[in-house]
């Protein structure tokens, strides 16, 4: 027969609790960290945006992004036109404020033509997550032909 004293008892129940309050706390846990975990870094917004027709071409490209993306493995080119007659620019240099809220700013370097072009990004986050994008954009009336 187990005799304990009532002391004993106290001690027992306190641990009990103690292991169900740990429990408790990991298990709430859980949900938090698994969503940090699957939040990856994605594009935010852009200037100029998506599908936009711009009157005056722009002077900078700027991306934002959900985090800061490492700018070293960050590329940014330029397409203008389609078929045989498309035109491909990688856009230099890269630059971006200390704000980690702040947009990689690309100068374009030239006055854009009237006509259609795409953005095409690429970055990495800094897990490793590489994310790419197009983003498409028409200079002058919108009209140009694709």
């Amino acid at each position: 027969m187990n005799v304990r004293s009532g002391g004993a008892f106290v001690r027992d129940g306190v641990r009990l609790l103690a292991r169900r309050a740990v429990t408790l706390a990991l298990l709430a846990a859980v949900p938090a960290i698994a969503g940090a975990a699957m939040m990856h870094m994605k594009l935010s917004r852009s200037e100029p945006a998506a599908n936009s027709v711009l009157r005056i071409p722009p002077k900078d490209l700027k991306l934002w992004f959900t985090q800061r993306p490492e700018l070293t493995v960050t590329s940014v080119k330029l397409r203008s036109g389609s078929g045989a007659s498309a035109v491909q620019r990688t856009l230099a240099p890269l630059a971006r404020a200390a704000a980690d809220s702040a947009p990689i700013v690309v100068p374009v370097g030239v006055t854009l033509a009237p006509g259609h072009y795409e953005i095409a990004w690429r970055t990495m986050a800094r897990d490793g997550h590489v994310l790419n994008g197009i983003i498409p954009f028409d200079v002058g009336s919108g009209a140009a032909k694709r």
